[in-house]
């Protein structure tokens, strides 16, 4: 699950970045949700990085919660506020719920298995 988890984590966390620098590209670089990105992005990419599993972990559970919050709030704000634009970034949003929500309840499911605090 950790291998997984930590392939997810670098995808989601590239692609969360990546799509802060289109933005940037098309002149939209400041918008609501762009403190959140770049911080839990980079978040979701060091926590893959981390050599220790367990804190990886808890790390990667934390970014991917806090992304998927700020999934739910991007997309509920968009259709709170304008609901006949659903357009390709509020999608994606929606769609990144998915790996959130999965790799939540998988890392949580393995660290429950695994009582060791901290081995490298």
């Amino acid at each position: 699950m950790i291998r997984l988890a930590r392939a997810t984590a670098l995808l989601l966390g590239g692609s969360v970045l990546g799509w802060q620098i289109v933005n940037a590209a098309n002149g939209r670089f400041v918008h609501f949700f762009l403190a959140p990105d770049l911080l839990f992005g980079t978040l979701l990419l060091v926590a893959a990085l981390w050599p220790w599993e367990r804190l990886a972990a808890v790390a990667m559970l934390a970014g991917f919660a806090a992304m998927g919050a700020v999934f739910l709030s991007a997309t509920c704000g968009r259709l709170l506020m304008e609901p006949e634009r659903f357009d390709f970034g509020t999608g994606l949003t929606t769609l990144g719920l998915i790996p959130c929500v999965a790799a939540s309840l998988g890392l949580g499911r393995w660290l429950v298995r695994r009582p060791r605090l901290l081995k490298p």
